[in-house]
């Protein structure tokens, strides 16, 4: 059985194609939220992570340094004249992409793991999840409210491969700006998919599962639905539903440490 993430992959996929479908000229170079670039270049950025999948793009995300740059360049790189093309691109790139990913995430295969630039090796059973955080994301926070359109329903199996995804990104590409860390926080993610994780430090790792938040010295609690973006720093966690109890001063600094990408 491939990865337990490709179904909430295939959903994802299909609602980025509906919103997309009437997308006009106008709206295709319309601004996103995503600083620097417009509509278009969202759904070409969408393109190329389904592309990286199945192409040789695959070994410039694995040897990067800087994921964000390598994204912005990738864009550049893609970006035309003409806006015809890039929402029929997305439908056979994220096909394609699906496709491989069923392949790739097969028993004996599932476990590799592959490096994702500077934000560590992860196994291939949560390259879909990835994928759906990317998508998902991108759609509901940078192209719905830069178009002024409804934001996309969700669902929970959905936002549980959103959060498998942005919890396992947190302990592994945090360990540096949580290397501080000396008590174990409890983070709780109410609402679809949502759940409570743990994070604590173990020799000069970190590490971020799910737990109970009993015997926590600080417990952050908040909206799942939120989570994608104050933890990628697309909203302030201050000006969202996010609480601290027990050692505030702990719980707040390691809010202020995550910037997830």
């Amino acid at each position: 059985m491939s990865s337990r993430h490709l179904p909430a992959l295939r959903d994802e996929r299909l609602s980025v194609i509906e919103f997309c479908a009437d997308l006009s000229v106008a709206d295709l170079a319309a601004p996103s939220a995503a600083p620097g670039w417009s509509v278009a270049d969202v759904v070409i950025h969408l393109t190329l992570t389904a592309r990286a999948v199945a192409t040789p793009t695959a070994l410039a995300v694995a040897t990067t340094s800087d994921i964000e740059r390598l994204n912005t360049r990738l864009v550049d790189d893609r970006r035309s004249h003409t806006t015809k093309h890039v929402v029929e691109d997305f439908t056979t790139w994220s096909r394609r992409g699906c496709a491989a990913l069923t392949l790739l995430t097969m028993p004996g295969l599932n476990g590799i793991r592959v490096p994702l630039g500077e934000l560590g090796r992860y196994p291939l059973e949560l390259v879909p999840a990835m994928l759906t955080f990317d998508w998902h994301t991108h759609l509901r926070h940078d192209l719905a409210p830069a178009l002024d359109r409804p934001v996309p329903a969700t669902d929970p199996r959905r936002m549980a491969s959103v959060l498998h995804w942005l919890t396992a990104l947190l302990e592994r590409s945090h360990t540096e700006a949580l290397r501080w860390l000396d008590a174990p926080v409890a983070i709780t993610l109410t609402g679809p998919g949502g759940g409570t994780w743990r994070i604590d430090r173990r020799g000069k790792r970190i590490r971020v599962r799910p737990a109970a938040a009993a015997g926590a010295a600080a417990h952050i609690a908040a909206l799942a639905l939120e989570f994608p973006q104050w933890g990628t720093r697309r909203l302030a966690w201050r000006d969202c539903a996010v609480a601290v109890t027990g050692d505030r001063e702990l719980g707040t600094r390691v809010l202020d440490c995550i910037n997830l990408v």
